[in-house]
């Protein structure tokens, strides 16, 4: 529904149900997007830059959280993504637009990724059912997803310290 630009190449299928999830923020764009035609637009932004400007495949992520209340599909439950080198073969990418290093996102949206995401990916077997929660930072060199949202995420059940 993003009217996303098709995969380049072949993907790299993964190995379900996986055990890790790792948390992200967009970054840029910085602002949440609040409608779904401006999700669309900054997903179709994201999708460009990870094609055109770093040469992969796709959109890094697997999902992404929009502010207006909707998951976006990237790379889905079945094909590798491209969001936490070193890692991507064994955890899904989620990341949330918008820049979450002072605020957090909109209660709605955490709790779209908290409550119903998580569960969803458990229930339809792409999820262990005692799977890890990651923040970026923790897994490389990076201040994602944002001290705020790392913070929040912290008090989820499934975050784990490294």
């Amino acid at each position: 529904m993003w009217e996303a630009k098709p995969y380049r190449g072949t993907p790299t299928l993964l190995n379900t149900p996986l055990a890790f999830v790792y948390i992200h923020h967009t970054y840029e764009p910085g602002q949440p997007c609040l409608t779904f035609a401006q999700c669309a637009a900054d997903m179709r932004s994201m999708q460009r830059f990870h094609q055109d400007d770093r040469g992969w495949d796709d959109i890094g992520y697997n999902f992404v959280v929009g502010a207006d209340g909707y998951l976006y599909e990237g790379r889905g439950w079945t094909w590798q993504g491209a969001h936490t080198k070193g890692h991507n073969a064994v955890g899904y990418g989620v990341s949330f637009i918008g820049d979450y290093t002072s605020q957090l996102p909109p209660a709605h949206a955490l709790d779209l990724m908290r409550d119903h995401f998580l569960q969803c990916a458990v229930g339809a077997g792409y999820l262990l059912p005692g799977y890890t929660i990651y923040g970026h930072r923790q897994l490389g060199q990076t201040t994602c997803p944002g001290d705020a949202l790392f913070h929040e995420i912290q008090t989820w059940k499934g975050f784990q310290e490294v």
